[in-house]
């Protein structure tokens, strides 16, 4: 294989491995999405991309060459990391529904008691006035 194609075939497997590892960074939430300009965290989507640079890192081993190698390993590393601390993350949206229905019970409980205190007062109220009818009538 002369240089030149040695060169080009370099430069092809970073880029795959770029492509790879943006699309990853993206779905753990890391980057921003340039079509949406959202950030967004689906992890079963970035497992799978790491999954396939892991794959290509397997299938290839032997073959790269030293500066080849380090740059999949340090890409793989990084991206492997990051993955498992963003999996001990809770998952926001589900704490949010957690947090909410936990103030909604709570507001529940609370209109609950304000009820129950405001019949026992108007009951109180009631046998205040029927007792004063009462003495009236008498």
């Amino acid at each position: 294989m002369s240089e030149v194609e040695s060169k080009k075939d370099e430069l092809l497997l970073i880029n795959v491995v770029t492509m790879f590892s943006q699309q990853a960074w993206m779905a753990m939430g890391k980057l921003k999405n340039p079509v949406t300009d959202k950030t967004e965290r689906n992890l079963q989507e970035a497992s799978f991309y790491i999954d396939i640079i892991d794959l290509m890192n397997r299938k290839m081993s032997g073959n790269l060459s030293g500066d080849e190698q380090k740059f999949l390993d340090s890409s793989l590393s990084g991206l492997k990391i990051n993955y498992l601390e963003e999996s001990n993350k809770p998952d926001s949206k589900s704490d949010l529904k957690e947090d909410s229905s936990t103030i909604s019970k709570n507001k529940d409980e609370e209109i609950d008691e304000k009820s129950k205190d405001l019949e026992q007062k108007n009951e109180e109220i009631s046998n205040k006035t029927d007792k004063k009818e009462i003495n009236n009538s008498k």
